[in-house]
């Protein structure tokens, strides 16, 4: 710095004391002298004005020698290209907005039924409206006319394909349209319920990752990131495989179609499976429109969560413990007794009911052993804590 700088630089500090001496002078004063030391306050206000445009016009003519001993430095456009290619990173797709596309099988099914599947949705809503919405909770990436298509289109074609089958295998055509029939109705029947049942399924599957995902959330926002930030992570993260569609629908309503973060989060817990996900959404929702803490918003529902979760569990292995004597007597015990049984009977008398202990032993053995082992298996998940 100039000598010419350090000057006007130790003039302005001057002024500022002086200034500050008076104005504590001005307050105390009486009236007869305020007018004295209003004089001098302005007096320092002018000069320090002339300083300041003299410092600024020597920091332009120090500006301007520096420019000039610069040194002129060729570059070569096909340099700075290079430069510029080698330092510029690609970036990466956004795969966060999907697009549904369409099967073989929705096509077909589409060209055959898709009149009839327009004409049962407006003669009756309310049997179409509800597996729209199923479809929708359970995240079944196909157009709701496409999948009424498809149940239809399928519920046809079982009836004759089953009914042919059965003729050949067994040559009774009373007997074979009766399998046909009932072939038809339980195809029609699984499309029916296929959607409500895999909404049950996420909103399991979805409460089981809720608990962790909200501790991840919490530390996340006690580290000061924003909302958008925070779902950004956890999506990225690919730790939470079925809360994963739900946290990029909240990005895409955001992203893609321009909503703001409440409304963006209205939307997705209005069409999620998960009640507990549902209310997480709404409850931050509310806390950034009133202006709440999410820090302390998400620290509570996470503590809430995990102590649920250890209850949950819990009761769980209780539920199993007492399973697990069920099984070892019913499924254990019960079927060594029967075998030793049967082995006593056929000592006294081959056949039992005009069917020889024999094959009664292995039925039991290779049949109602391994169903009654299924049917214990199918009981242990329906008890499972449902969300």
């Amino acid at each position: 710095m100039s000598k010419n700088l350090l000057k006007l630089a130790r003039q302005l500090i001057e002024y500022a004391d002086e200034s500050i001496v008076i104005k504590k002078s001005l307050e105390s004063a009486p009236l007869d002298k305020k007018n004295y030391y209003n004089d001098q306050l302005k007096s320092i206000l002018f000069s320090t004005q002339d300083v300041l445009l003299s410092f600024s016009k020597e920091l332009k003519e120090l500006n301007i020698k520096e420019k000039k001993k610069s040194v002129k430095v060729k570059v070569r456009k096909k340099e700075i290209q290079e430069f510029v290619k080698s330092h510029t990173k690609k970036k990466k797709k956004s795969k966060e907005f999907k697009i549904y596309k369409s099967n073989i099988l929705s096509k077909v099914s589409n060209f055959f039924m898709e009149d009839f599947a327009f004409f049962l949705s407006k003669k009756y809503p309310e049997f179409t409206d509800k597996l729209v919405k199923d479809l929708t909770l359970a995240n079944i990436r196909i157009l709701s006319k496409s999948y009424i298509s498809m149940m239809l289109f399928f519920t046809a074609m079982a009836f004759p394909i089953i009914t042919a089958i059965a003729f050949i295998a067994l040559l009774k055509i009373w007997l074979a349209l009766l399998i046909g029939i009932g072939s038809a109705v339980l195809t029609f029947f699984i499309f029916l319920k296929y959607p409500s049942y895999e909404k049950v399924t996420r909103a399991k599957l979805i409460k089981q990752e809720l608990v962790f995902a909200m501790i991840h959330m919490s530390a996340v926002a006690s580290s000061g990131a924003t909302p958008i930030k925070i779902f950004k992570l956890l999506s990225d993260s690919k730790e939470y495989k079925h809360l994963q569609p739900e946290f990029e629908r909240i990005l895409n309503y955001i992203n893609v179609f321009g909503y703001n973060l409440t409304t963006s989060l209205k939307a997705v817990a209005a069409s999620t499976a998960s009640p507990g996900f549902r209310e997480l959404l709404y409850g931050l929702a509310s806390t950034i429109e009133t202006g709440g803490g999410m820090k302390e918003y998400l620290n509570s529902k996470a503590d809430d969560a995990l102590i649920n979760y250890r209850l949950d569990q819990q009761k769980y292995l209780e539920v199993i413990s007492t399973y697990s004597e069920i099984y070892t007597g019913i499924l254990i015990a019960a079927p060594l007794l029967f075998i030793v049984t049967l082995a006593i009977l056929e000592r006294i008398s081959p056949e039992l009911g005009g069917i020889s202990i024999s094959k009664i032993a292995l039925l039991s053995v290779f049949l109602v052993i391994p169903l009654l082992n299924i049917l214990f298996i199918l009981l242990l998940e329906m008890s499972k804590t449902e969300s």
